[in-house]
């Protein structure tokens, strides 16, 4: 079990990496729309897995040993194909912005979530600023004798933190995007626990499987429909995290204190669903 939670960590961790990733390929004006886009994805193929696997378990009888298998097989195919991924071809962090712009991106931040460029066209840049989508990781347009500081660009990363987190809204979200993973992650993996002590296994049908899948299908949803959603999440954002966090608990609460399963089963679909949005939304 703990080399299975070791294992487990270490892919989770690569979700972070990815949107690093995927965020230095695409315009900033794009952001919002592609990560409901990713998110969808990852919750598409874990309602497929849930899908599959509650089949193969009621209908063909198969052994858990043979999901494991299959599950590392998926596995090892993604592994696989993320080597085939294109390498970006401009800098996210590693270049200068001016003090100017920093602010400006900042304001930005606070007043309108996605599109800041589309928002404010009006906008006087900095003489000599570029959009951050469009700086070469490979020199071009620039001097080919200068070598990368790791004194400076650690500096550089410092100073980006601290202009990021005097930022109220981006604060209040971060440390709550730190507190709902932990608790989505304990949740999702002492759930079926619970549900196995509500209700045992094998003294009833049980639709785990289903459940899951059911939970990612409509998470799927509300993430597409957040992910076009054109708002002031600075004006309306603290609203939403304090009632919908709320609703999370009350969920959460309902599901270890009912003993009905079909209660534990609708709470934890509940509770997919109103993370998978809010995340999104401080992503």
């Amino acid at each position: 079990m703990s080399l299975l939670e070791f294992f487990y960590g270490m892919g989770t961790a690569t979700d972070i990496a990815y949107y690093s990733y995927i965020y230095s390929v695409v315009d900033i004006n794009l952001y919002q729309q592609v990560t409901s886009y990713c998110r969808s994805a990852t919750l598409v193929g874990y309602t497929v897995g849930s899908v599959s696997g509650q089949v193969l378990v009621s209908v063909a009888g198969w052994s858990l040993f043979s999901l494991n298998v299959v599950s590392l097989t998926s596995i090892s195919i993604a592994f696989a194909t993320a080597w085939f991924l294109p390498m970006p071809q401009k800098s996210l962090f590693f270049h200068h912005l001016s003090s100017q712009r920093r602010s400006f991106e900042m304001k930005v931040m606070e007043c309108k979530n996605g599109a800041a460029v589309q928002d404010h066209p009006d906008v006087q840049r900095a003489p000599g600023w570029e959009d951050e989508t469009k700086v070469p990781l490979n020199g071009e347009g620039h001097s080919a004798k200068k070598q990368v500081n790791i004194a400076k660009v650690l500096k550089d990363l410092w100073q980006d933190f601290l202009q990021c987190y005097s930022s109220r809204t981006m604060l209040c979200w971060s440390v709550w995007w730190a507190l709902s993973t932990c608790g989505y992650f304990q949740v999702i993996n002492y759930a079926q626990g619970l549900w196995e002590m509500v209700l045992p296994s094998h003294s009833a049908d049980i639709y785990n499987g289903a459940v899951e899948a059911l939970g990612a299908t409509f998470g799927a949803v509300a993430v597409v429909v957040v992910g076009h959603i054109k708002t002031s999440w600075a004006m309306w954002g603290e609203v939403a995290l304090a009632l919908f966090s709320l609703l999370i608990a009350a969920a959460v609460y309902v599901m270890d204190t009912v003993r009905n399963i079909w209660v534990c089963y609708s709470s934890y679909v509940i509770f997919r669903i109103i993370y998978m949005m809010l995340i999104t939304i401080a992503t």
